[in-house]
């Protein structure tokens, strides 16, 4: 068995490397540094279970304590949450056909492509200007500024 937690540490890993590449921020990569260790501590100590579970969550967790530190010293105080806010009641342009019913949609906020839908469920054609007056889930929800 002792062998064995070798491969499943290795395969935690590859895990949490995927479901890094996969989702965005900086958390799953923590983990993946982590059940490496606790894979080097099964080669070394292949029936101390213990110690494996110990490395895997102490470097597990130091790691993402200092990593939150450290990209949150970056943010300038900023939280995503207030980020996503800082867009409503702002212009943006249309970049797809938003369509609710299809559930298509994109704009152009900031230099960022935003999912979108429209607060009153019309069809808003592409370059069409729009304002942002809500946020739903990761979708911003616009309505037309008519000219």
């Amino acid at each position: 068995m002792g062998s064995l937690m070798i491969w499943i540490w290795g395969a935690l890993a590859v895990l949490f490397i995927i479901i890094e590449v996969a989702l965005t921020g900086i958390l799953q990569i923590w983990f993946a540094i982590g059940s490496f260790c606790a894979a080097i501590v099964a080669w070394i100590a292949p029936d101390n279970y213990v110690a494996q579970i110990l490395t895997f969550l102490v470097v597990s967790a130091v790691l993402t304590f200092i990593g939150t530190c450290i990209f949150d010293r970056n943010n300038d105080g900023k939280s995503d949450h207030n980020r996503v806010y800082s867009i409503l009641d702002k212009e943006a342009i249309v970049t797809k056909q938003i369509d609710n019913t299809n559930g298509s949609g994109q704009i152009s906020i900031n230099g960022d492509v935003w999912s979108a839908r429209s607060k009153d469920n019309s069809i808003i054609e592409e370059n069409a200007k729009v304002k942002v007056v809500d946020i739903d889930g990761v979708k911003a929800v616009v309505e037309s500024i008519k000219n």
